[in-house]
């Protein structure tokens, strides 16, 4: 006789096999930094977001920024990096279901890339604004 398939909703049989062999904490971990390499790996923009982290850090270091201004660049650029990964899930969920809903899967997609613009928006003018206070303290 066939069995009937597992459901969808169960995770695939080495998730579970890996999930006894390590307590909860530990297991977490390792599903944060799987599923950062999975982020990262699976969308272009994360280059772009690099390279951008990468001028603000050379520019932070040569301006001399104090703590609470590293801080706030911190802050910033982890709630853009957040965005772009929340975008990603909702794009793989859509892409998993959405066939079902297409005009809503688009809009939602859209709704997603437009908050992902606004993080980028408040975090360019955060960066800009400790920027231009280093900038002028220095000029001072």
């Amino acid at each position: 006789m066939n069995q009937p398939a597992a459901p969808s909703s169960c995770p695939a049989p080495e998730l579970v096999r890996d999930r006894r062999k390590r307590p909860a904490w530990r297991q977490r971990l390792v599903d944060a930094e799987r599923g950062m390499t999975l982020g990262l790996r699976s969308d272009s923009t994360f280059f772009v977001h690099f390279f951008a982290i990468a001028v603000v850090v050379a520019g932070g270091t040569v301006l001399g920024l104090s703590l609470v201004e590293w801080v706030l660049i911190v802050l910033a650029i982890t709630l853009v990096l957040a965005a772009e990964m929340f975008k990603q899930v909702l794009n793989a969920v859509l892409r998993s279901v959405g066939h079902h809903f297409a005009r809503e899967a688009a809009q939602s997609l859209r709704i997603a890339t437009a908050a992902v613009f606004v993080t980028i928006g408040g975090a360019l003018l955060a960066v800009t604004l400790v920027f231009a206070n280093a900038v002028r303290r220095m000029v001072e």
